[in-house]
């Protein structure tokens, strides 16, 4: 388990949490995402952890541990033993995985800033890794004892693809000892001359064809490694013959640029699967390399990320930026989703009114997300206008609202999906929560500038404005009777409000710092807060002054109340989602997965499942043993 550790046979089970699935994929950098060669699984990263998840079934993850913040690339081995991740970051470390074991094998902390490529050699010996431009170095690992074969100055500088092409050929196009990569970036393309015996490499330029000049996104090599084929940002690919080192010809196929490539082992001829800026697949067939022209070509919903072909090379699985992934065959292109992740950071979450299998998330990319939590895959996406995004949502069964950072309020139809109504500037600044209120007649509204709006849910207009607090509202709950509210803010108060009479009912205030979030407890006088003074603060809201105060190790973004009121889930800064029990007042179980802040948990209406989302694309669900 990822979390508190099993007790022993006989004894009772301890309360945990353990990591169920990981929603995401870090769709901002290419080949993230590969087929595994035995053809069931799929590799892919999301956030800093790495998943190996059963393309048939959605349950089937396991989670790799390792890095502590985004992953950048990620490789798999051509046997499909292994598998390389690299990070961005302070820690850019490159790690070693045995995919069979599921574990790591090997850290390599040699490079700094972040790591751009990976790839292994055609025999999977060796692992050639190119740093950030600010790194500015590549290193070749062994991969079978984790020692350093060689390293030498990044070139093309930055370097943003590199394959394996099979051994260097000397003039009679017989192989030599030394192996062989190509890269490219810029305007350059360099072909790596590695000799594992010397432990030196060195980088051997390409030449341009006439005064054709292109800057270079992607390649792939043909599958007799005589011919090497680049992909421009002008939409074209580049022909190098390997024998001569030039660029033959350029052959256009998309417009957006050519973000990855693909050569598909044909017989008698070539066939090259290209993914384009523009959204674009597009096989591209012929019987020399020179000849390929285009032969079938399908748009997909944004610019392809990343494209991996499967070992019977029947399948591309093929990501886009907006977070779906395809599986397309070869043969006709023929297209079917297989996924669908949040394809930028994650600010809230919430479970549908009084049911355990559907929550919503809210995204950066401007989408509201209804997830079906039998099988995670999206049931709904709704869109909010162009240049904004959600921050908060509610909902129920029939219909669901959220509010926008550019201070609109909408509300969609939880079926369709279709946009019913929405109310401009609802808040000057942004809306930072939203809340249903139980008998659905009205909505409770918070923002940035401190004001609590009710409005009426038929005719949409404001019945009531409150304007005490004097900072940002990071939450807003409205009791079971739909009478009184509460809302924390972090202008340091703690207010009760009687919603009928308008007027505050009871005002507590913390010391030093502001709130975040807060959790009402079911006799609906204890309230638990927590927020910038890292600590956990039990009120009663008969009193003045707080019940209890526990110091926490991190500022805590969020807090959540179980069902059974026995504890509270909680993460924020710390990037662990940690479960707190109200009766022994400590922290007794921890869940890893985040790599950047947590911005929102919350229990299953059942409080058998609990999902945390953050600024790391993730969306992560947990089981919850009590």
């Amino acid at each position: 388990l990822f979390g508190a550790p099993l007790p022993g046979p006989g004894a009772p089970l301890a309360m945990s949490i353990e990591l169920e699935h990981a929603i995401g994929c870090n769709v901002g950098f290419k080949s993230i995402c590969h087929f595994h060669p035995n053809g069931n699984h799929y590799v892919k990263a999301v956030g800093g952890v790495v998943i190996v998840g059963d393309l048939s079934d959605p349950h089937e993850q396991t989670f790799l541990h390792g890095h502590d913040d985004f992953i950048t690339c990620l490789a798999v081995s051509n046997d499909g033993r292994l598998a390389a991740s690299g990070q961005q970051g302070q820690n850019a470390d490159v790690i070693l995985w045995d995919l069979n074991s599921r574990r790591q094998l090997y850290c390599f902390q040699e490079q700094d800033h972040g790591i751009d490529c990976l790839c292994f050699s055609f025999d999977d010996r060796y692992l050639f890794s190119a740093g950030m431009a600010t790194d500015a170095r590549v290193f070749v690992y062994d991969t079978q004892s984790g020692l350093i074969i060689c390293w030498a100055q990044l070139h093309p500088k930055p370097t943003i693809s590199v394959v394996s092409g099979g051994f260097v050929r000397d003039i009679k196009r017989r192989d030599t000892h030394e192996y062989q990569f190509a890269a490219c970036g810029g305007k350059t393309i360099a072909v790596w001359h590695l000799d594992a015996m010397k432990g030196e490499m060195t980088p051997q330029q390409i030449g341009n064809a006439g005064k054709q000049t292109r800057e270079y996104t992607s390649l792939a090599f043909a599958s007799d490694y005589e011919h090497l084929f680049a992909g421009t940002t002008t939409g074209d690919v580049a022909v190098v013959l390997m024998k001569n080192r030039v660029v033959q010809q350029f052959i256009p196929c998309c417009s957006g640029g050519v973000t990855m490539l693909i050569c598909i082992p044909a017989q008698g001829g070539t066939r090259l699967a290209v993914g384009g800026g523009d959204g674009t697949a597009t096989i591209l067939s012929g019987p020399t390399p020179c000849d390929i022209r285009e032969e079938r070509q399908v748009t997909l919903d944004g610019p392809l990320m990343s494209m991996s072909l499967s070992s019977n090379k029947m399948d591309l699985l093929t990501v886009s930026s907006q977070g779906t992934a395809y599986l397309m065959r070869t043969k006709d292109l023929a297209v079917k989703v297989h996924n669908q992740v949040s394809s930028g950071a994650l600010y809230d979450v919430a479970y549908v009114a009084g049911v355990s299998e559907l929550f919503l998330t809210c995204c950066g990319d401007g989408l509201v997300t209804l997830w079906d939590a039998n099988d995670y895959s999206a049931k709904l996406r709704c869109p909010v206008r162009t240049r904004s995004y959600p921050t908060a949502v509610a909902a129920t069964e029939d219909i669901l609202v959220a509010g926008c950072n550019d201070g609109r309020l909408l509300s969609y139809d939880c079926a369709q999906g279709q946009n019913l109504w929405h109310i401009d500037n609802a808040h000057k600044g942004g809306v930072t929560s939203v809340k249903l209120a139980s008998n659905c007649r009205f909505i409770l509204s918070g923002g940035v500038e401190g004001d609590l709006r009710i409005w009426e849910m038929k005719t949409r207009d404001m019945a009531s404005h409150l304007s005490e607090h004097k900072g940002r509202i990071t939450e807003v709950q409205i009791f079971p009777n739909d009478q009184y509210a509460i809302s924390c803010s972090r202008d340091r108060c703690l207010l009760t409000w009687d919603l009928r009479q308008q007027k505050r009912l009871t005002a507590h205030r913390e010391r030093h710092g502001g709130i975040n979030c807060l959790a009402v407890a079911a006799n609906q006088t204890t309230v638990y807060t927590a927020g910038q003074e890292r600590q956990l603060t039990y009120w009663d809201l008969r009193m003045a002054d707080p019940i209890a105060v526990y110091p926490m190790e991190e500022e805590i973004h969020s807090i959540s109340l179980s069902p059974d009121g026995q504890h509270l889930a909680m993460a924020g800064t710390g990037l662990v989602v940690k479960v707190w029990d109200l009766n022994q007042h400590a922290v007794v179980s921890r869940g890893v997965g985040h790599s950047r802040p947590i911005q929102k948990v919350t229990f299953s209406p059942d409080g058998k499942q609990v999902v945390s989302v953050g600024l790391d694309h993730a969306a992560l669900v947990w089981n919850f043993y009590a």
